[in-house]
């Protein structure tokens, strides 16, 4: 079973790609297949929100729909006003997608849209059970920042395919969604903050277990569909309680490319760029710190591993690169300190970041604090 991740032209690629890797993290049957990115057609009407409580829930089903949708932190103030696109259009988009692509009509092609739909939702499934979108923007609105949003994202994006697995057809879903909340995968959710409820059991409940149980479906798909749920649920529930217990992920540096994975948060790969990796390799591996004036010290280890993981084509670019964040007159080395920083926060937040980023301590030196018993290289 082949499912086509296609992304609007403006969802942010770096989260595109980390979506891909918590969906690919746990292998089997299902496979899911990147695209290039598409562009979606102009927003087509524009939706007036009143009160914050409207801007918070899902609309009715029009004629066959359901769940899942995104937002951003106490900036937005009510009436709101936006444009909004139809569910026709990002099907369409599926479907051109499919023709175009010359997709097998047994693959499932899936849209990661950041233009707000129509009914407010989070996502939905075609008649053909074979097309959706999920909304990408705005998660913040809902869960705030304890929350990466590649994992609400992932989250939707594995509870349609089940559903598609477990019912016969788009009115089945629909028909067969609770209206109240219950920490189940068929949830509806019409309050949009109570999807945080079923993310935590990242389960189904005992009504909706007997209709998986009784369907003739392939039950090494839904495996694989439950283990990366599990993986999500586990992620949600160590960020929530990793800061009242004080307690900090391990790290794994992996491969030949060095990439950098936090494994207690759900294998969450911290996406830093050859530049940044290689800078911060070399802090990792000096727990004692290093003076900025020294940097220049230790430019051989520095240039080592910027060769071994980046793809510059020359090694004059590697000494151009290379040379630049040495120089204590060039500022490149605080700007790649800063989106080291601001990665970090981005994925474990302001508190945790302290540990895992370039810190400058009151002795004068830059060092990673987090302990290196954490760390597997």
């Amino acid at each position: 079973m082949k499912v086509h991740l296609i992304r609007s032209k403006n969802y942010n690629v770096e989260d595109f790609n980390n979506v891909l890797n918590i969906l690919r993290k746990n292998r089997g049957s299902i496979e899911f297949v990147p695209s290039e990115p598409i562009v979606i057609p102009a927003a087509m009407q524009e939706e007036i929100y009143d009160t914050k409580k409207d801007f918070e829930t899902q609309k009715p089903f029009p004629e066959s729909r359901d769940i899942c949708s995104m937002f951003a932190e106490n900036k937005i103030s009510f009436p709101h006003k936006r444009n909004t696109i139809t569910w026709e259009e990002l099907f369409n988009v599926c479907k051109n997608y499919r023709r175009d692509s010359k997709i097998d009509e047994n693959d499932h092609v899936l849209l990661l849209n950041d233009i707000p739909n129509e009914n407010n939702w989070f996502g939905c499934v075609d008649s053909t059970k074979k097309n959706y979108f999920v909304q990408t923007n705005d998660w913040d609105w809902y869960l705030g920042r304890s929350i990466d949003t590649r994992f609400p994202v992932a989250y939707v994006i594995v509870s349609w395919l089940l559903r598609s697995l477990m019912y016969k057809n788009q009115t089945e879903i629909i028909s067969s969604l609770h209206k109240e909340s219950k920490g189940c995968m068929m949830d509806y959710c019409i309050d949009k903050t109570q999807i945080i409820i079923k993310m935590r059991t990242a389960d189904l409940c005992p009504e909706c277990l007997k209709v998986l149980e009784n369907r003739d479906i392939n039950r090494t798909y839904a495996r694989q569909l439950f283990q990366i749920m599990d993986g999500l649920r586990e992620n949600i529930m160590f960020r929530q309680r990793s800061q009242l217990l004080m307690q900090l992920s391990r790290m794994e540096i992996r491969g030949l490319s060095k990439s950098i994975y936090l494994t207690d948060l759900g294998d969450l790969q911290i996406n830093l760029n050859p530049k940044e990796r290689a800078l911060y390799l070399l802090y990792l591996n000096h727990p004692e710190g290093i003076q900025r004036s020294y940097l220049i010290d230790y430019k051989d280890e520095l240039r080592s591993y910027y060769a071994q993981i980046s793809n510059q084509a020359t090694n004059e670019l590697i000494d151009i690169a290379i040379n630049r964040l040495v120089d204590v007159r060039d500022n490149n080395m605080n700007e790649v300190m800063a989106r080291i920083r601001s990665k970090f926060k981005n994925a474990v937040g302001e508190e945790q970041a302290k540990d895992y980023s370039i810190t400058f301590t009151p002795e004068g030196t830059h060092k990673i604090l987090l302990n290196r018993e954490l760390v597997g290289l």
